[in-house]
Protein backbone atom coordinates (compact mmCIF):
# COMPACT_ATOMS: atom_id res chain seq x y z
CA UNK A 1 0.00 0.00 0.00
CA UNK A 2 1.26 3.49 -0.86
CA UNK A 3 0.05 6.50 1.10
CA UNK A 4 0.35 9.60 -1.10
CA UNK A 5 0.74 12.67 1.07
CA UNK A 6 -0.43 16.22 0.41
CA UNK A 7 2.75 17.21 -1.46
CA UNK A 8 2.29 14.27 -3.86
CA UNK A 9 -1.30 15.31 -4.61
CA UNK A 10 -0.16 18.91 -5.17
CA UNK A 11 2.50 17.68 -7.61
CA UNK A 12 -0.19 15.68 -9.41
CA UNK A 13 -2.71 18.55 -9.44
CA UNK A 14 -0.12 20.94 -10.86
CA UNK A 15 1.11 18.33 -13.38
CA UNK A 16 4.73 19.15 -12.53
CA UNK A 17 6.21 16.18 -14.37
CA UNK A 18 8.29 15.30 -11.30
CA UNK A 19 9.02 11.68 -10.38
CA UNK A 20 6.36 11.92 -7.65
CA UNK A 21 3.80 13.34 -10.11
CA UNK A 22 4.56 10.58 -12.64
CA UNK A 23 4.34 7.87 -9.96
CA UNK A 24 1.00 9.13 -8.61
CA UNK A 25 -0.36 9.48 -12.14
CA UNK A 26 0.65 5.87 -12.82
CA UNK A 27 -0.94 4.60 -9.59
CA UNK A 28 -4.17 6.44 -10.42
CA UNK A 29 -4.37 5.25 -14.03
CA UNK A 30 -3.56 1.65 -13.11
CA UNK A 31 -5.74 1.57 -9.97
CA UNK A 32 -2.56 0.79 -8.06
CA UNK A 33 -2.26 0.14 -4.33
CA UNK A 34 -2.92 3.78 -3.44
CA UNK A 35 -4.30 5.10 -0.16
CA UNK A 36 -5.24 8.38 1.48
CA UNK A 37 -6.06 9.38 5.04
CA UNK A 38 -8.34 12.07 6.41
CA UNK A 39 -5.60 14.62 7.24
CA UNK A 40 -4.34 14.44 3.64
CA UNK A 41 -7.82 14.75 2.14
CA UNK A 42 -8.43 17.76 4.40
CA UNK A 43 -5.20 19.52 3.36
CA UNK A 44 -5.62 18.84 -0.37
CA UNK A 45 -9.23 19.98 -0.45
CA UNK A 46 -8.47 23.07 1.65
CA UNK A 47 -5.96 24.12 -1.02
CA UNK A 48 -8.24 23.36 -3.97
CA UNK A 49 -10.27 26.07 -5.61
CA UNK A 50 -13.86 25.95 -4.43
CA UNK A 51 -16.38 24.31 -6.74
CA UNK A 52 -15.87 21.77 -9.51
CA UNK A 53 -12.11 21.29 -8.95
CA UNK A 54 -12.64 20.55 -5.27
CA UNK A 55 -15.40 18.07 -6.15
CA UNK A 56 -13.22 16.37 -8.78
CA UNK A 57 -10.29 16.01 -6.37
CA UNK A 58 -12.56 14.67 -3.61
CA UNK A 59 -14.08 12.05 -5.95
CA UNK A 60 -10.63 11.05 -7.22
CA UNK A 61 -9.04 10.75 -3.79
CA UNK A 62 -11.92 8.78 -2.34
CA UNK A 63 -11.66 6.16 -5.12
CA UNK A 64 -8.68 4.74 -3.27
CA UNK A 65 -8.26 3.00 0.08
CA UNK A 66 -8.93 5.19 3.07
CA UNK A 67 -6.51 4.51 5.91
CA UNK A 68 -8.64 5.85 8.72
CA UNK A 69 -7.08 8.27 11.15
CA UNK A 70 -7.63 6.76 14.60
CA UNK A 71 -7.52 9.68 17.03
CA UNK A 72 -7.12 7.40 20.05
CA UNK A 73 -3.94 5.91 18.63
CA UNK A 74 -2.60 8.29 16.01
CA UNK A 75 -2.58 11.51 18.05
CA UNK A 76 -0.35 9.93 20.69
CA UNK A 77 1.86 8.36 18.02
CA UNK A 78 2.12 11.71 16.18
CA UNK A 79 3.31 13.35 19.39
CA UNK A 80 5.96 10.65 19.82
CA UNK A 81 7.04 10.98 16.17
CA UNK A 82 7.33 14.74 16.66
CA UNK A 83 9.56 14.24 19.73
CA UNK A 84 11.74 11.60 18.04
CA UNK A 85 12.15 13.87 15.03
CA UNK A 86 13.12 16.85 17.18
CA UNK A 87 15.57 14.63 19.07
CA UNK A 88 17.14 13.78 15.68
CA UNK A 89 17.30 17.54 14.91
CA UNK A 90 14.50 17.37 12.36
CA UNK A 91 11.85 20.03 12.81
CA UNK A 92 8.49 18.88 11.44
CA UNK A 93 6.62 21.58 9.53
CA UNK A 94 3.54 20.83 11.58
CA UNK A 95 1.68 18.16 13.45
CA UNK A 96 -0.19 17.04 10.31
CA UNK A 97 3.12 15.66 8.98
CA UNK A 98 3.46 13.62 12.15
CA UNK A 99 -0.18 12.49 11.93
CA UNK A 100 0.38 11.25 8.36
CA UNK A 101 3.59 9.49 9.44
CA UNK A 102 1.65 7.86 12.28
CA UNK A 103 -0.99 6.46 9.91
CA UNK A 104 1.71 5.21 7.50
CA UNK A 105 3.65 3.55 10.31
CA UNK A 106 0.59 1.92 11.89
CA UNK A 107 -0.75 0.61 8.58
CA UNK A 108 2.62 -0.43 7.13
CA UNK A 109 2.11 1.80 4.08
CA UNK A 110 4.97 3.31 2.11
CA UNK A 111 4.96 7.09 1.75
CA UNK A 112 4.85 8.85 -1.60
CA UNK A 113 5.93 12.44 -0.97
CA UNK A 114 7.97 15.28 -2.38
CA UNK A 115 8.42 16.72 1.11
CA UNK A 116 12.05 16.34 2.20
CA UNK A 117 11.20 16.88 5.85
CA UNK A 118 8.66 14.05 5.77
CA UNK A 119 11.24 11.80 4.10
CA UNK A 120 13.67 12.55 6.94
CA UNK A 121 10.95 11.88 9.53
CA UNK A 122 10.21 8.55 7.81
CA UNK A 123 13.87 7.58 8.11
CA UNK A 124 13.88 8.31 11.82
CA UNK A 125 10.80 6.21 12.59
CA UNK A 126 11.36 3.42 10.05
CA UNK A 127 8.63 4.09 7.49
CA UNK A 128 9.18 2.85 3.94
CA UNK A 129 9.44 5.65 1.37
CA UNK A 130 8.43 5.05 -2.25
CA UNK A 131 11.39 5.23 -4.66
CA UNK A 132 9.85 8.09 -6.64
CA UNK A 133 9.98 10.20 -3.47
CA UNK A 134 13.71 9.68 -3.28
CA UNK A 135 14.44 10.96 -6.78
CA UNK A 136 17.13 13.57 -6.27
CA UNK A 137 17.76 12.64 -2.63
CA UNK A 138 21.54 12.22 -2.69
CA UNK A 139 21.87 10.62 0.75
CA UNK A 140 19.71 7.63 -0.26
CA UNK A 141 21.44 6.81 -3.56
CA UNK A 142 18.04 6.08 -5.12
CA UNK A 143 17.16 3.24 -2.74
CA UNK A 144 13.92 2.96 -0.84
CA UNK A 145 14.04 3.19 2.91
CA UNK A 146 12.27 0.26 4.48
CA UNK A 147 11.39 -0.49 8.09
CA UNK A 148 14.16 -2.28 9.91
CA UNK A 149 16.83 -1.36 7.37
CA UNK A 150 19.69 0.86 8.47
CA UNK A 151 19.59 4.27 6.84
CA UNK A 152 22.05 7.07 6.39
CA UNK A 153 21.94 9.60 9.18
CA UNK A 154 19.95 12.68 8.25
CA UNK A 155 22.08 15.72 7.40
CA UNK A 156 23.10 17.68 10.45
CA UNK A 157 20.93 20.63 11.30
CA UNK A 158 22.52 24.05 11.63
CA UNK A 159 23.77 24.88 15.10
CA UNK A 160 21.02 26.20 17.35
CA UNK A 161 21.25 29.34 19.41
CA UNK A 162 20.69 29.03 23.11
CA UNK A 163 17.23 29.99 24.32
CA UNK A 164 16.83 33.18 26.26
CA UNK A 165 15.59 32.84 29.80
Amino acid sequence: MILADTSAWVEFDRATGSAVDRRLTSLISEDGPLAVTEPIVMEVLARAHHGPREDDLRRLMLRFDLLRFDAAVDLDAAMRIYRRSRHAEIIPKGMVQCMVASVAWRSGAALLTSDRTLIRIARVVGIEVDRASLHGQSSTHGQSVQPGQPTAAPPAAPARRARRR
